[in-house]
């Protein structure tokens, strides 16, 4: 049995790394080190309870689960993964509302609340197999309040659609590793980037992330006509729909709607980029940081290159680069860079400092262009009017 504690809170805690950055900033993209047995392994470090041979309902979902890796690894023409399935065990306690209050290893805690499934892509030690968890309620533990908080668990975490959802992005996620590999892309590479590019390369797994999920929803919502198959998250685009200003088919995708896909997922991210994106960035940077210089002369090539690994899409059987389509820019705040420079100065190199001072003088430079604008706008819409003679 795993033992449990409180998660001690800490205003200055960063959030779990998400699927994305464990994927690429902890292994080596090295395609001659491709194992051919698929293994992967999980983003929380806990001991596991794994299910015995009589589990019939944790088996069963295994089995699903990994029926659905495969037909998705085939589909997408890479390399087959393995899913497994552990159970956790965990408690709780309830607080003077009656609510519950989970009580277990560190890190499956974030501000109280259990994290959702998520995965560790590709760890050193399980290369290629992705550990799926299911959370019980410990009786022993809990005695006749087991049951109330295994039905909370079961809904909000054991939940099949929601575990199979998540699944497939780190499947998308696989794919996308799968494609830096034929490229060639290495973490080598990664370290030649200044830090905003490192940065917007980061940023760019997650979008692409989130993008094929709409573009799967869109896929769903053809087949169906329902459009609460479209998640809220992707308001803008939702709201497109209902108000017929998109008009989604089978056979293309109008340079509107692949635009209007690519403004939704950037303003999701734009949204969380400094709460839920900033340990993976910070992960990023670090690694790069640290790892082996290559040549500097191909840089520009390997962050195009990286870019479009992630931009490009299969939508009605057609390739569409999502990155020419978005008409929003990707945010990087100084508060993220300032955490970066308080982790390690030294981590900064003479061509980070230039990045940064590049990027902000141009971010700068754009909301005063802006500010410019409203102003003459006003000034030509009163112009002329009788109260301000």
């Amino acid at each position: 049995m795993p033992q449990t504690q409180r998660i001690t809170q800490s205003s200055n805690k960063l959030k779990l790394a998400s699927a994305l950055g464990s994927a690429l900033w902890r292994q080596n993209l090295d395609a001659n080190k491709i194992s051919s047995s698929p293994k992967y392994a999980s983003v929380y470090s806990l001991n596991t309870v794994h299910a015995s041979q009589d589990d019939f309902k944790q088996n069963l979902l295994e089995v699903r689960l990994n029926d659905i890796a495969s037909k998705y690894c085939s589909e997408k023409n890479i390399a087959p993964v393995s899913v497994s399935v552990a159970k956790v065990k965990v408690t709780a306690t309830k607080n003077a509302d009656g609510a519950f209050v989970p009580l277990y290893a560190n890190n499956t805690m974030v501000e109280k609340h259990l994290q959702p499934t998520q995965f560790h892509m590709r760890s050193e030690n399980l290369p290629n197999m992705i550990q799926v968890f299911v959370f019980e309620a410990d009786a022993t533990q809990m005695g006749n309040n087991a049951t109330d908080y295994q039905a909370i668990l079961d809904e909000d975490y054991n939940s099949t659609p929601k575990i199979e959802k998540a699944l497939r992005r780190e499947l998308w996620q696989h794919t996308l590793i799968e494609r830096c590999r034929k490229k060639g892309l290495t973490m080598a590479d990664l370290a030649t980037l200044d830090v905003i590019r490192i940065l917007q390369v980061h940023d760019a797994f997650i979008k692409s992330g989130l993008a094929e999920e709409l573009i799967e929803q869109r896929a769903d919502y053809l087949k169906n006509r329902d459009i609460n198959l479209i998640d809220d998250k992707f308001i803008l685009y939702k709201k497109a729909l209902r108000d017929k200003l998109i008009k989604p088919d089978n056979l293309e995708i109008s340079n509107g709607e692949a635009a209007l896909i690519a403004d939704c997922v950037q303003d999701l991210f734009n949204a969380k980029a400094d709460c839920d994106y900033m340990q993976g960035r910070v992960q990023a940077f670090v690694l790069c940081r640290k790892g082996t210089l290559a040549s500097n002369q191909k840089a520009e090539q390997i962050f195009e290159d990286f870019m479009q690994v992630c931009a490009e899409h299969e939508i009605n059987g057609k390739t569409t680069n999502l990155m020419f389509k978005q008409s929003k820019e990707n945010f990087i705040s100084q508060s993220t860079i300032d955490l970066l420079k308080q982790l390690d100065k030294n981590l900064f190199a003479k061509r980070d400092e230039e990045a940064v001072s590049a990027y902000f003088h141009y971010d700068k430079e754009d909301l005063q262009k802006t500010l410019n604008e409203v102003k003459s706008s006003i000034l030509k819409f009163y112009k002329g009017k009788e109260y301000l003679r």
